[in-house]
């Protein structure tokens, strides 16, 4: 249901309400760096004395001090197995097998050209129609305010593919009380739109979600390009930036409506996640199968790279 729309500039804003009953804010960014073609639009890089840690990708393995694999098709939450990882998705995660355990890689994840590289595969596996990867710095990396973190990526091409960049608590809490953080999700079907995401609430059936989405010109399509978002991270406050925009594309702060249901959560320490699902219900549960990888090498595609979530870089930095 549309709330309010208004032109200002040459950002289009548009307030609505999803199915769920997310709170959705879509702003359209068509600035004069794109009218420059180039691989990569990445916010540039931070000055060295302000950052905390970087991952640059630049060794062929995975580091077993920053990162840990999630395995399987679900979670288990106060005793119960939750499948699909709670929204419905098909993927089976797989850890790297002993020929890789050096590297810390695996077939669905892995480290080339300078780049992190997760790659959905269609395959039966354990009774699953597809596999792929996700990693996280939990119990070993932490994140928190106030802070700047940006990630610069490539998204993968085609109705399934579900990447995202994002952040959870680090305490055993019920969620989503301790709050979640999506920097960044991509619709693999949709090519010029990416959205961040804040989660809350109190529990699963009593919760929130403020939602930005972000809209480029198709000239420059995430899938075809390399962009970078940033969260600007403040006490009581959260900004999500686009590229080396100036302005924010989604702002929020503890004194948004939302938060006289819900107690503002953001200020504590989170972990990090990157993966990629397959399917699910982000999507309305569309899944192409052909446009899947079908092996590891990803033979049956001119281009496997247009397949993957690529990632150049991390940062975290102090502001």
């Amino acid at each position: 249901m549309k709330k309010v729309a208004f032109l200002l500039g040459l950002i289009f804003i548009l307030y609505l309400e999803s199915d769920e009953n997310d709170i959705v804010i879509t702003r359209t960014i068509n600035s004069d760096d794109y009218s420059i073609d180039k691989e990569s639009y990445c916010r540039s890089r931070a000055p060295s004395d302000s950052l905390i840690w970087s991952e640059e990708f630049n060794e062929n393995s995975i580091s077993k001090s920053t990162w840990n694999y999630a395995v399987s098709n679900g979670f288990k939450d106060r005793g119960q197995y939750i499948p699909g990882w709670g929204n419905g998705e098909l993927q089976y995660y797989t850890r790297p097998s002993k020929k890789n355990k050096e590297s810390n890689t695996s077939n669905n994840l892995f480290i080339e050209d300078g780049l992190l590289k997760i790659q959905p595969i269609k395959k039966n596996f354990r009774g699953f129609n597809f596999t792929s990867a996700r990693i996280h710095t939990k119990s070993l990396k932490d994140f928190s305010y106030p802070s700047r973190i940006t990630i610069c990526f490539k998204l993968p091409y085609g109705g399934g593919f579900w990447p995202a960049f994002w952040l959870m608590p680090i305490e055993d809490i019920l969620w989503p009380q301790g709050g979640e953080i999506d920097i960044m999700e991509s619709r693999g079907r949709i090519s010029n739109v990416v959205s961040s995401a804040l989660h809350f609430g109190k529990k699963y059936n009593n919760k929130s979600a403020l939602v930005g989405e972000v809209l480029i010109p198709r000239s420059v399509k995430f899938q075809e390009k390399f962009h970078s978002i940033s969260l600007k991270w403040t006490k009581n406050q959260i900004e999500f930036y686009l590229d080396n925009e100036k302005d924010p594309y989604f702002k929020i702060d503890q004194f948004h409506p939302e938060f006289s249901n819900y107690a503002y959560p953001f200020n504590r320490k989170y972990y990090m996640i990157l993966n990629v699902a397959v399917g699910g219900k982000y999507d309305d549960y569309w899944v192409d199968p052909k446009v899947f990888c079908n092996d590891n090498a990803c033979s049956n595609k001119e281009n496997p790279d247009n397949h993957r979530f690529l990632i150049d870089w991390i940062e975290y930095e102090n502001l």
